[in-house]
């Protein structure tokens, strides 16, 4: 299914976006700090932003994670496995949080995205469930592109830059916090 966000939907939007936008910049200005994610302060307001609520211990794995995926930069499909094995659950949206955090030009797995898209996440029980999360994050990626080659997906993209222009984010974010404000 691709996305549909019309121009009216993108403009009802925008306003919206503000806060969200000035959270992810904050973020985004704070993560090439060599102490970023061992910092009370980043993890804290990360927590908020994507919303991890989660205890110590599971919160310890996945900044662990993540410093290592910064080092190494790692593939969602590696993370996914990696905070699998430490938690033992396969956290779709999680992982693509973690990995749209450290490259801004992929998307984010979200209730909100999802819905908007028209999918939703395999069973959590489900034996191939790994495997499906996988090409539900490629399908995601392949929307997010098509989209934003398409003439709606330009006129987001000028849209967003008129309503912010000195926000430098990608155009996945830009597409990302929009259908995140897009409700109903």
């Amino acid at each position: 299914m691709p996305i549909h966000l019309t121009p009216a939907q993108i403009d009802a939007a925008l306003p919206k976006v503000a806060i969200g936008l000035q959270q992810y910049l904050w973020l985004q200005s704070r993560l090439q700090a060599e102490n970023a994610l061992s910092d009370p302060e980043f993890r804290r307001r990360f927590n908020h932003f994507y919303r991890v609520r989660r205890g110590p211990s599971w919160q310890n794995a996945f900044y662990d994670i993540m410093s290592l995926a910064k080092r190494e930069h790692l593939s969602f499909d590696v993370v996914l496995g990696l905070l699998a094995q430490e938690t033992g659950r396969y956290e779709a949206s999680f992982t693509s949080k973690l990995i749209a955090t450290l490259d801004p030009h992929k998307p984010v797995i979200d209730s909100v995205v999802l819905k908007n898209l028209g999918l939703r996440l395999p069973a959590a029980r489900s034996a191939t469930r790994a495997d499906k999360l996988r090409e539900l994050y490629a399908k995601i990626q392949s929307l997010f592109l098509a989209y934003l080659q398409s003439e709606d997906g330009s006129y987001l993209v000028s849209a967003f830059c008129r309503a912010y222009p000195e926000a430098q984010v990608s155009d996945e974010k830009k597409l990302d916090l929009v259908l995140w404000q897009t409700r109903g």
